[in-house]
């Protein structure tokens, strides 16, 4: 074997060597995180949205509370500029505002379904349907992590280049979403309000 390939292969051997705990450690990490997050059934956070768009000249600012039951519950109801309602449950979200109320299909919002789809299954400890839907990169740990994920769906990708998402323990305290075309949004969470032992409905 010519000896330049042999020392090529061998540091490549040294290489995936120091690498490969690394990522087992990290994917270990992941799947202790997606545990916890499956312990708790019920949960109400406060959030604070920002929302940047190229068309505006300023940020968009709204304000409420997001509630989530257990496997596949999401409430969200924005107080502050307007009071709306958005109630998610499985495939469908039904949005109200004053006396109206609508119900579409996920699959008709791709930039609602991105959201519920990672947001929830994070929340659910659903670590299948995340691999499902996007790739995964995990940083930190179950006391202070960062996970990135990408779309798979091409469709989606078309709207939505990265959702962003990081904690502490079983608690989301930031949510970022950075659209294909450049617009931000940052969700911070915070004042949460958990319900390891209720059943969800």
């Amino acid at each position: 074997m010519n000896s330049y390939l042999q020392v090529w292969l061998y540091s490549l051997l040294i290489i995936s060597f120091f690498l490969l705990p690394v990522q087992v450690a990290h994917a270990d990490e992941l799947e202790r995180l997606m545990q916890d997050m499956a312990l708790v059934k019920h949960r109400t956070v406060q959030y604070k949205e920002e929302k940047q768009m190229e068309l505006l000249d300023a940020p968009l600012y709204s304000e409420g509370t997001l509630e989530y039951l257990a496997p596949d519950k999401l409430v969200r109801t924005v107080i502050k500029p307007s009071q709306i309602r958005y109630i998610i449950d499985r495939k469908q979200v039904t949005i109200e505002k004053a006396d109206k109320s609508r119900t579409r299909n996920l699959d008709q919002l791709p930039l609602v379904k991105s959201f519920v789809e990672s947001f929830r299954a994070i929340l659910a400890g659903d670590l299948i349907s995340l691999q499902k839907y996007f790739e995964i990169a995990f940083s930190g740990n179950r006391d202070q992590w960062a996970i990135s994920l990408q779309p798979k769906d091409k469709k989606l990708a078309a709207y939505v280049d990265r959702l962003r998402v990081s904690g502490a323990g079983d608690k989301i305290m930031l949510y970022i979403v950075e659209d294909s075309n450049g617009d931000l949004t940052r969700m911070q969470l915070f004042s949460e309000q958990v319900g390891e032992g209720e059943v969800a409905e």
